[in-house]
């Protein structure tokens, strides 16, 4: 079965598009795997992904002029995803576009139904971020837990670099997932004062593949693919 990725949080500046770009330089040269953006707000991942061949890689808006998600432009799309010849799809949504998924699926479409008819599995991958946009991180990821029940995946991602400093939200965090039984990840150890932490930062913003950076950070940035990005 096909296996469709959405990588999704209503707060913005989380880290969701360098989750993407991870994935991208862990799978991109996978032919039976394709990377859509759906961020129209920025087109972070347009950006970032410009090392993938441009057979892996879409951008797509799905809003109308009025910056609302369009119900049938997804379903649409999702339609013909599942007809394609790839065998996974990852979705960027930006923040617009995430704010609205809740209340797509839990209202408007019955999405269990539709992606089994349509023989694909979704996977909610929610990003999570420290400090201040923590509250709202854990907001949405009840909002997405609420819409989809026990239908789909939810993976919870934890933004490491904006966590540091904020221990008791990283128990608060490990506790909700224990709680609602739902797999807690992590990803981007790479702090920006840093030599290695910046050039990570600056090469995911250019759009770089692992061949680009230095010898010592390209293995610092393997370590960090093999450990934190792993097959669903």
């Amino acid at each position: 079965m096909k296996k469709f990725h959405f990588i999704a949080q209503s707060k913005g500046g989380v880290g969701k598009s360098l989750l993407m770009y991870l994935f991208a330089l862990k799978y991109g040269d996978k032919k039976d795997i394709l990377f859509v953006d759906l961020d129209s707000s920025t087109e972070s991942s347009k950006k970032q992904l410009s090392f993938i061949d441009r057979d892996n890689f879409d951008v797509v808006s799905l809003n109308d002029d009025r910056d609302v998600l369009v119900r049938d432009l997804l379903v649409g799309y999702l339609e013909e995803a599942s007809e394609s010849r790839y065998e996974q799809v990852y979705f960027d949504l930006g923040s617009p576009e995430s704010a609205q998924l809740p209340s797509l699926i839990r209202y408007d479409l019955p999405m269990k139904e539709f992606a089994d008819e349509s023989g694909f599995e979704m996977i909610f991958h929610v990003v999570i971020g420290g400090g201040t946009a923590y509250q709202s991180s854990v907001n949405y990821l009840e909002q997405i837990r609420a819409a989809v029940g026990n239908d789909f995946k939810i993976i919870v991602w934890k933004s490491i670099t904006s966590f540091r400093g904020f221990a008791s939200l990283v128990l608060d965090l490990e506790e909700r997932c224990v709680k609602a039984g739902l797999r807690l990840r992590q990803f981007g150890d790479f702090e920006p004062r840093t030599a290695q932490g910046g050039e990570i930062l600056d090469g995911a913003r250019l759009g770089w593949g692992l061949e680009n950076y230095s010898r010592g950070t390209r293995l610092k940035l393997k370590g960090q693919l093999q450990t934190d990005i792993k097959d669903e």
